[in-house]
């Protein structure tokens, strides 16, 4: 893929992304108006839950068609996506049946009704057969078409939302159904496109899940980890402080959050250049890859400052007065994530080297440090506090892992 290729791409994934995120901020005076801050941190608990069971059942299993996708023929990446959909289908049923376990026991989970607890992995399971195919539009420079298949996802979930929400006043539970029904519609659109354009082969075949699993079984701590770093600060500050509290810090941390929407984009089309690129890696290439690294970090710390600043001039526009107390949060979410946009640049060489089981350590220390943090810091500072702990904990993440890939894959980092 040309310079030139990536760029377009880039451009249409940022594009894509943009108007996917400006949905759901545009639909903020509407969200914060029929919900209360309560309300909104239920719904923010609940989106939190999803996002950590869609770690653990799907492993970031989609990993596996990027790294294939280029060094074998389409015939056997097919049968490879046959066997990553087996190991999914079978992550999801013991995470399912866990959870039917659990509901014996609670009739809610962090303030979440048991019956939707039960929806969540099923929700996970839609979420991540989305993901492998929207990785093979990627890997197939198909950027408009993955432009269009993520904001239709959006606007579906956000069109239950709204109806629901503001025809027949389902509060928080609106955007419950939207997610479960917008990703059940489009799992079912990705299973149809992926057989038809012959990327499904499902023929059990030993080598070939061991080989899945020992790229993703690494990942199941790290992928834990990332879920604790992302998403524990609300468990904590429901516990510690109040729901309400988690409400207004969520509305802050939706636009923090907005520098990592530039930062996927990039790495969307970066990753299989990247991949490509290193199969032949003289040292040219290499340098060029350590010069558009360096760029991409440079920016994206200036994006993180621009957007806490123009975040907390808008807010006032964009939510009800009782959600205001938010832009205190906006600038230190921003910086955490410009943090986490430098671990992305360096997370492809673990995949590459096949060494993602070191997340399993470097992931799982940050994620102890963030709960302590959390624990520590909201206790000292208040709500704050889960902001400050997001941007140590990344900063953990990302250090230890470029020191690592700079042993083990070096690159010209510090050299003209």
């Amino acid at each position: 893929m040309s310079k030139l290729k990536i760029l377009k791409n880039s451009s249409i994934y940022l594009g894509s992304s943009v108007i996917n995120k400006a949905i759901p901020f545009l639909l903020l005076p509407v969200m914060t108006t029929y919900l209360s801050p309560e309300d909104y941190g239920s719904l923010s608990l609940f989106s939190t839950l999803v996002l950590f069971s869609s770690a653990l059942v799907g492993m970031a299993i989609h990993t596996n068609v990027s790294k294939y996708y280029y060094s074998v023929s389409k015939e056997i990446l097919a049968i490879y996506i046959g066997n990553v959909l087996m190991i999914l289908s079978g992550s999801f049923l013991f995470y399912f049946s866990l959870v039917l376990l659990l509901s014996l026991f609670y009739n809610q989970l962090f303030s979440i009704p048991i019956q939707w607890i039960i929806a969540i992995p099923a929700i996970s399971l839609f979420m991540m057969v989305n993901n492998i195919n929207t990785t093979i539009l990627r890997n197939e420079g198909r950027a408009k078409l993955y432009g269009l298949y993520e904001i239709s996802v959006t606007f579906v979930n956000m069109a239950v939302t709204i109806f629901l929400l503001v025809v027949m006043s389902f509060g928080w539970y609106s955007q419950a159904f939207g997610i479960l029904i917008s990703y059940f519609l489009f799992f079912t659109i990705g299973l149809f496109y992926m057989y038809k354009r012959s990327y499904i082969n499902i023929v059990p075949d030993k080598e070939k899940l061991r080989s899945i699993l020992k790229i993703s079984i690494p990942l199941v701590p790290h992928i834990v980890g990332a879920a604790v770093l992302n998403l524990s600060d609300r468990m904590f500050i429901e516990r510690m402080v109040s729901l309400k509290e988690v409400g207004i810090y969520s509305v802050g941390y939706m636009f923090g959050m907005v520098v990592m929407l530039f930062s996927d984009a990039f790495i969307k089309a970066w990753s299989p250049w990247f991949y490509k690129s290193l199969t032949t890696p003289t040292e040219a290439v290499k340098k060029s890859i350590v010069k558009y690294s360096l760029l991409y970090i440079a920016a994206i710390f200036l994006l993180a400052i621009f957007i806490s600043f123009l975040g907390k001039m808008i807010l006032p526009y964009f939510v009800e007065e009782e959600f205001y107390g938010a832009s205190k949060y906006i600038f230190w979410i921003a910086i955490g994530y410009a943090v986490f946009g430098v671990y992305q640049i360096f997370f492809p060489y673990l995949v590459h080297i096949n060494r993602t089981s070191f997340l399993a350590f470097s992931t799982t220390l940050a994620a102890i440090l963030n709960l302590l943090f959390n624990y520590f810091f909201i206790g000292y500072f208040g709500t704050i506090g889960a902001a400050y702990a997001t941007v140590a904990a990344f900063t953990v993440s990302a250090s230890l892992v470029f020191f690592y890939t700079s042993k083990k894959y070096p690159m010209p980092w510090f050299k003209s």
